[in-house]
């Protein structure tokens, strides 16, 4: 079945804000205080569905405990409320302010933590938070805390269940306002590689412990405000309202709706808090009809009720075009860029690499061969931080790399691809270019969810460079596809694309011509050269002879960790000891390839 009409979605879209805002105008005029207590809880389902989707949507990090940022943000409004006599509006900055340092709390020890560890953590941390507010005499113990008063807008006292269904639409449409900004800011692009691949994430430029802080943040954030909205609305709260079962409520409005989407999550609210009700005629059977129904769409809709949407339709500045400049263009070629002292390697009793020395010198081609296992592939891991050396010395412009996380390295100058494609596959190409040139965005977070001019320019700037690059790898036409939907070829090609958003003075390649038809690597070989002539200066490991010599100034050959030969393409083919190591004798390499063995031998 042919995709929807980006238009026709566009006008569906419209038709639906305008249902549901007709909708909400007319429920408070026409409908009973119980459905409009119950379209409120489904209000406070949206906004904290909305926070906990940064968290599990974007980022990809499973939180079982988020029910805690919602307490936090309920205690600290009722406490300043009640112990200080702050007004409502006065209680919201420090509210979120905790709320936030409770981010932070539970963000930071568990950076380095995934799947079922960093699900304990955070159940752990709620019920922590549970358990605190039910034993501390300041917090009311097990009764809560009551009196707490009403907000008060110009004098007027926010107590009915109308007035307060009109303070959760204005929180509500605030925070979507908020998670909105955030999702098409870099950090929402760097939350989404994460979930992705998150070595392939910080391997390209992404800090990736900061960024899934900020991800704990962000949610805390929006969690305190929806605590804050509860306590106003009910005027009383109790460690009852904030239960490891809130929390799972939680995440099934996030995982029902579809991770990572705003309608989605909004529907799913709708369901999780409006159904039960729904079901009351149904008595105890209730809870059971309800369970049976959320294990049906799952179902069905294992995706999610409204997954959210990758392929977009992209507005690229049309006067952006050229090739893209690259930092190293002006500079004169020849020096030494990259030292590689007794690099080495060790996996268990396994050396992978073994006292490897040699130097990169700015504007050369330098290919890295040899048979499979040789080492190949560790020394680019190594050089980009994604493997920690045994021993030796890497300096980059005389920069030691040793030490240095994945990210840095990047920002540094030295870029890279995989050997297998790594991309970010339900990105679209452009938004994984974009992730790509992260070491050089500049501008705040706060710069791009207020829309300020800086940051406004900055995005046009990073628009007119990613179609510079997309044009440059002839991919502009595929640019709002899913990269997971491009065929191979491609998909190699954009990689190249993404490492050279960070701007690299060193472009390490990784097999790129793995997979590709005689026509590709011809191609792949042309835009070698092209990367080269702009000033990036290129590594690349290869097994196509045809493609090494044709581009390379100087070869490498390494075998078993050990290099074996070093010199000009000429010199390696006439070199016995590669021969003997890398192809076998004349009559092996005749038999098993002939293509590399009449290569060699001309």
């Amino acid at each position: 079945m042919a995709a929807p009409d980006p238009a026709v979605r566009a006008a569906s879209a419209r038709m639906l804000i305008v249902a549901v805002a007709a909708g909400a105008v007319v429920l408070p005029l026409v409908a009973s205080d119980y459905v409009i207590d119950v379209a409120i809880s489904i209000l406070t389902f949206d906004i904290l569905g909305l926070g906990l989707n940064i968290v599990v949507g974007y980022a990809g990090l499973l939180d079982l405990g988020y029910a805690a940022f919602f307490a936090i943000g309920a205690y600290s409004t009722a406490l300043l409320e009640t112990l200080l006599h702050f007004s409502f509006w006065e209680t919201l900055p420090p509210s979120l302010a905790f709320a936030a340092i409770s981010g932070v709390v539970i963000g930071y020890p568990t950076l380095r933590l995934r799947s079922d560890y960093l699900a304990i953590v955070t159940l752990g941390f709620g019920e922590i938070v549970r358990i605190i507010a039910t034993n501390l005499d300041i917090t009311g113990g097990p009764n809560g805390i009551y009196g707490i008063n009403p907000p008060a807008l110009f004098g007027l006292e926010l107590s009915s269940p109308k007035q307060i269904y009109g303070l959760a639409w204005v929180f509500l449409l605030f925070v979507l306002l908020f998670t909105r900004r955030l999702s098409l800011s870099r950090l929402g692009r760097a939350w989404i590689s994460i979930r992705e691949d998150e070595t392939a994430a910080e391997a390209i430029g992404v800090p990736t412990l900061r960024v899934k802080l900020l991800a704990y943040v962000m949610g805390a954030l929006v969690g305190g405000f929806g605590g804050s909205l509860f306590a106003a609305r009910f005027g009383a709260i109790d460690p009852t309202g904030f239960t490891y079962l809130q929390s799972i409520n939680f995440l099934i409005v996030v995982v029902l709706g579809g991770m990572g989407s705003t309608p989605g999550v909004l529907l799913g609210a709708v369901i999780v808090a409006g159904l039960p009700e729904a079901l009351r005629f149904l008595a105890l059977w209730r809870e059971f009809g309800f369970a049976i129904g959320l294990i049906i769409l799952m179902l069905v809709r294992p995706q999610g009720l409204w997954p959210a949407r990758v392929t977009r339709r992209v507005s690229l500045p049309e006067d952006a075009t050229g090739d893209p400049v690259f930092a190293g263009a002006s500079a004169p070629r020849g020096e030494s860029l990259l030292e590689v002292t007794d690099l080495t390697r060790d996996f268990g009793g396994v050396r992978a690499v073994s006292r490897l020395s040699f130097t990169l010198h700015r504007g050369e081609i330098l290919s890295i061969i040899g048979p499979n296992g040789a080492g190949k592939t560790t020394v680019f891991n190594c050089l980009t931080g994604v493997t920690r050396p045994s021993g030796g010395e890497i300096r980059f412009r005389g920069i030691r790399l040793r030490s240095l996380a994945p990210h840095r390295i990047v920002a540094l100058g030295l870029s890279r691809t995989f050997q297998g494609i790594r991309l970010f596959p339900h990105m679209t190409a452009y938004e994984n270019v974009l992730v790509g040139m992260d070491p050089h965005h500049r501008v705040s977070l706060l710069g791009e969810i207020f829309g300020l001019p800086s940051a406004r320019r900055d995005t046009a700037e990073h628009l007119a460079t990613c179609r510079r690059l997309l044009l440059f790898v002839g991919l502009e036409a595929a640019a709002g596809q899913r990269a997971g939907d491009l065929a191979y070829g491609d998909q190699r090609r954009l990689e190249i694309a993404r490492a050279l958003g960070a701007k690299p003075e060193v472009l390490l390649l990784d097999e790129p011509a793995a997979g590709m038809n005689p026509t590709e690597k011809a191609e792949l070989m042309t835009l070698i050269r092209r990367i080269r002539d702009l000033g990036v200066t290129v590594v690349l490991i290869e097994h196509d002879m045809m493609l090494v010599m044709g581009v390379s100034d100087r070869v490498l050959v390494m075998d078993h960790g050990t290099l074996i030969a070093s010199g000009a393409p000429a010199e390696i083919q006439r070199d016995p000891h590669v021969i003997d190591a890398y192809l076998g004798n004349d009559e092996d390499m005749a038999e098993e390839a002939p293509e590399e063995a009449a290569l060699w031998d001309s």
